[in-house]
């Protein structure tokens, strides 16, 4: 084994010990689908193998986009040459590798596949390679919408164009986007809106005022701003869906749980359009709920949602950027338990002061923190991540600590709370009701082993 592999099990052995339940494990496209339909998980079985000795399970992340140390895979960037509208395209034409565009997931572009089918080729070459671990080892999937894996456009792109707190830009100028966007005008009987996305949108730096769209009295409210937003979003959600979909039957019956994540854009969220959430394709304003269409497709898949940002608070942002990360959270775990969706939440930035893990701790465990409104304690919470910064500075390492140790004792509270609340209903029926009692049915039985799943994996939370 070398030493990269022993630096892991070493850090894992740390974590286990600290009761952490599993670690999250990125699985990139780029780096395991080196040619059309070869996939080589030589790495990812090594590392397997390291969280199953050490006793942790492993919540993988498949990625089908890239960062800045990844790619997408090599021969999909080399038919990228051939057709560079498979990939997003801005105002300007500029193309972004980042990920693929939802024009081609119905278009043969690669290698004669669509990208949907190419997305579900790996998820089913992933079930198949490791079906001796799945349910057991690997029990949970986190399933890669867009860029950074969350659902969204890439209108924030990684490289120098963009800054915070600018808007970004939309990413709707691919032909295959430009098509659809054409027919949506046309079956409105306004085929002028379809020529191209709002000409006075800025760009990526700008904020909201400098812009003829965003602004308080701008166009983005306007009948064609309400058709332009929502074909844009309508787009993104309709990718989702059939992703979703077709995860659930890759893997679904394989005894993972499936996940998906939305971003954290925060930043002109006090502003009435919420600019920068709309150029990523998130219809939410300060007059319409952007949110709750996507939680529903959760919903109906069974997909749990991942949100970040739990360590942030709004009194930390700059005041010219009207963001509010905490009103923001509100909203969408409000969303989500509107369609009993369950919720993961995790830190936005790896940060070991104890006000951000605080932080993060009071908004996965206490009920009435989120101004009032009582909601659930969330279903997971996932601290990322294991840097270098963890386990060689001590003053991190303590601290993180000693914010597991407090992470176990409320796991350990919920976990007797649940178990109290399934006795009561046997401990108040009287002897004769019990021996009288019939089998549950069926779905019923489904229930309580669903539950009782539940408990075991709270209480092992970090």
């Amino acid at each position: 084994m070398d030493a990269g592999f022993k630096a892991a099990r070493g850090g894992l052995k740390a974590l286990q010990r600290l009761g952490v339940w599993g670690v999250v494990v990125n699985i990139w496209w780029g780096q395991v689908e080196s040619a059309p339909q070869q996939y080589d998980w030589a790495q990812y079985q090594a590392l397997f193998q390291v969280a199953q000795e050490v006793g942790l399970r492993v919540k993988v992340s498949f990625c089908f986009h890239g960062d800045d140390k990844h790619t997408l895979p090599a021969w999909v960037l080399e038919e990228g040459k051939q057709c560079p509208d498979m990939f997003f395209t801005d105002r300007a034409g500029c193309r972004n590798t980042e990920c693929l565009s939802v024009g081609v997931d119905h278009v043969p572009a690669l290698a004669g596949r669509t990208a949907l089918q190419a997305y579900t080729d790996f998820m089913a070459a992933f079930r198949d390679a490791f079906s001796e671990l799945l349910g057991s080892v690997v029990t949970d999937a986190d399933i890669g919408l867009g860029p950074r894996g969350e659902f969204r456009y890439p209108s924030t792109p990684l490289d120098s164009r963009w800054n915070f707190p600018g808007i970004g830009e939309f990413q709707c100028y691919d032909r295959f986007m430009v098509a659809s966007l054409s027919a949506a005008a046309q079956q409105v009987g306004q085929p002028h809106w379809g020529n191209s996305g709002p000409h006075d949108a800025g760009s990526y730096c700008q904020w909201p005022h400098q812009t003829g769209f965003f602004h308080h009295q701008g166009s983005w409210d306007s009948e064609y701003g309400r058709f332009f937003l929502q074909w844009y979003s309508s787009l993104l959600l309709l990718h989702a869906d059939q992703l979703l979909g077709r995860a659930r039957q890759t893997l679904g019956d394989a005894g993972v749980r499936l996940h998906a994540k939305l971003p954290t854009i925060h930043w002109w969220y006090n502003q009435a359009a919420h600019a920068a959430e709309l150029t990523a394709g998130l219809y939410n304003t300060g007059s319409r709920s952007g949110y709750l269409a996507f939680c529903q497709v959760l919903s109906r898949h069974r997909v749990g949602l991942v949100l970040t940002g739990g360590e942030m608070r709004d009194c930390e942002q700059p005041s010219y950027a009207l963001a509010s990360p905490e009103a923001l959270l509100l909203q969408l775990r409000a969303t989500a338990a509107s369609q009993q969706v369950r919720v993961t939440l995790g830190n936005l930035s790896t940060r070991f002061d104890q006000a951000a893990l605080s932080e993060l701790e009071r908004k996965s465990f206490e009920p009435a923190c989120y101004r009032g409104i009582d909601l659930e304690h969330v279903d997971a919470l996932c601290f990322g991540s294991m840097s270098e910064s963890m386990f060689e500075e001590t003053q991190n390492w303590l601290g993180f600590k000693d914010w597991a140790g407090r992470m176990r004792e409320h796991n350990a509270a919920l976990a007797a709370e649940r178990q109290l609340r399934s006795r009561r209903p046997l401990a108040a029926r009287g002897k004769q009701q019990q021996q009288q009692e019939q089998p549950l049915p069926q779905q019923q039985q489904q229930q309580v082993a669903a539950e009782q799943q539940q408990e075991e994996r709270q209480s092992a939370l970090v």
